[in-house]
């Protein structure tokens, strides 16, 4: 009687495994992709962020790819941080050329404190406050707070079908209060400084209560000035937004409730009485 029961306890724990193993691969793909951050020039994100959690999978097998400084490491220097450099020394536009004077990249500093670039960062190291800007086509990593974007009117397009199935695109826009700032160097200067004021997270996808405070005015911020992870930017060059939620206090990651259970009615009769 035991070696039957042996043989279906392992080949389930084997099964289990294989099942448990794919889910921490597909939540490593996840977390290790790419977004650019602001940094650079005298920004720092003065938003406290405790330490991540570590997983036991991680403790004891070795990792394995790029380390985590090395994913800006693309012929010496990421896209944005070569973009950083002079027009005339790599031949990268900046990212807001049309409005830049001439010789206006040489007001922050020199290359040990480089003027503000976006550099490329892993998804599972975006804290609450940073800076981002979004390409098209990507992905949205967090529950962002619009900015500005590259189309008129400060508008935005998403593909919303992770959350409601829905395959048409929505229409979202930049706060007023933050179309000015187009680049790096906007984000990061003190005179734009401002403060977003968030109720706690909730998993009401259509509803977020939030406000903005800049100069001593305040500006209210709805669902429709917000992109939430899940989301695909699409038919726009670029948003650059302010991350308000992360992780597991994200729209999509409130909805989503926990692995569901595989085992039969006749698997969970029988296992008492075995």
């Amino acid at each position: 009687m035991i070696l039957p029961l042996l043989i279906v306890l392992s080949i389930t724990a084997v099964k289990d495994g294989y099942e448990d193993i794919k889910r921490h691969q597909s939540d490593r793909r996840v977390n290790h992709s790419q977004v650019r951050v602001l940094s650079g020039g005298d920004w720092v994100n003065p938003n406290f962020t405790g330490k991540k959690s570590r997983t036991f999978v991680k403790g004891i097998i070795p990792r394995k790819g790029p380390k985590r400084e090395d994913v800006n490491k693309s012929s010496g220097r990421d896209i944005e941080a070569a973009a950083a450099t002079s027009k005339h020394d790599s031949g990268v536009e900046y990212d807001r050329m049309d409005s830049m004077a001439e010789g206006e990249h040489h007001l922050f500093g020199h290359s040990e404190n480089p003027r503000p670039h976006w550099k490329k960062t892993l998804w599972e190291d975006i804290r609450v406050g940073d800076f981002v800007r979004i390409m098209d086509n990507e992905p949205i990593p967090a529950d962002i707070l619009i900015c500005s974007t590259s189309e008129e009117g400060n508008v935005a397009f998403v593909e919303t079908k992770n959350l409601d199935g829905e395959t048409n695109l929505k229409s979202r826009n930049a706060s007023p209060v933050l179309s000015d700032l187009h680049c790096a160097a906007d984000c990061a200067s003190k005179s734009n400084s401002f403060f977003v004021d968030c109720d706690r997270p909730e998993p009401n996808m259509y509803k977020l209560n939030a406000t903005i405070t800049r100069n001593g005015e305040k500006s209210p911020v709805d669902i429709q000035t917000v992109l939430l992870r899940g989301t695909v930017l699409r038919n726009t060059e670029w948003v650059i937004g302010v991350v308000l939620f992360t992780g597991v206090d994200s729209k999509i990651v409130l909805n989503s409730g926990g692995t569901p259970s595989k085992r039969s009615r006749v698997e969970r009769q029988i296992n008492p009485q075995v």
